[in-house]
């Protein structure tokens, strides 16, 4: 372990920098502000930015030693055995759009992760995902279970219990990517008469693990976009895996 703190420590530690990221976020929510465009096409913002740093400069100070892999800055290699993974905002479409279902993202994996290949689900000790505007997160540390947090209180985060096929409700960001890239399962789920409906990114592993939807499907993910599922779902008493039915941190999920 991390020194002598424990993975309930550090899982508070982490749902506080996720909620101070939170709050830097909400300064420049709806407020019209300035979209660059990355090298991968993908729309970055002053947020983004200052979120990132915020919870990139707390790590260093409390824990010098562990690495850091952020969406923004990179990899930046420790001397310890961990790496914190920093996605400052999963979904910055709906945040420039205004919608307030993005997410800040946390996790702690046991090693060395840059991102460059999977790594076991088992390796995440600590997730965070903190949703500032809907003001909702949930978190988990590895053997603890998962607590939800929202204006309602405080209380462990448990997904649904299991349903018919048909009586599913079933969450993707992107159906046309999911159809395009996995026409069989899309085909699959639209006959089984499973309700659909696309809750975007993290939130909707959000609504899975609080047993709002029975499960999440993303046919396309980056490793900071999935780091802290893992050990969410799994604490919440789910399953996560890839669409190859392995239990990674790589490209795509499903979650139920």
């Amino acid at each position: 372990m991390s020194g002598s703190a424990t993975l309930e420590q550090l899982r508070r530690f982490a749902e506080r920098l996720a909620i101070r990221a939170g709050a830097i976020t909400l300064g420049y929510f709806q407020s019209g502000i300035a979209v660059e465009t990355k090298s991968d096409r993908t729309p970055v913002t002053r947020a983004d930015r200052e979120a990132e740093a915020e919870i990139a400069r707390e790590i260093h100070e409390s824990y010098p030693d562990h690495a850091i892999l952020g969406e923004e800055s990179g990899y930046r290699a420790g001397s310890g055995d961990y790496t914190w993974v920093i996605d400052p905002i999963d979904g910055t479409k709906s945040f420039i759009a205004g919608v307030p279902l993005y997410t800040v993202l946390i996790a702690l994996i046991s090693g060395v992760f840059d991102g460059s290949q999977p790594v076991a689900s088992d390796r995440v000790l600590v997730g965070v995902v903190h949703a500032p505007a809907a003001r909702e997160t949930v978190s988990a540390a590895r053997g603890s279970g998962a607590v939800w947090s929202s204006s309602a209180g405080c209380k462990p985060a448990r997904v649904a219990a299991a349903v018919p096929a048909g009586d599913a409700r079933i969450a993707t960001t992107d159906f046309g990517s999911l159809i395009r890239r996995r026409p069989r399962l899309a085909a699959a789920i639209g006959e089984s008469g499973a309700m659909t409906r696309t809750w975007g990114d993290a939130y909707g592993y959000l609504l899975v693990a609080t047993g709002r939807i029975d499960a999440m499907i993303d046919p396309v993910m980056n490793p900071w976009d999935v780091a802290p599922l893992p050990v969410i779902i799994e604490e919440a008493g789910g399953v996560l895996t890839d669409l190859g039915g392995d239990r990674v941190v790589g490209e795509s999920t499903i979650a139920a």
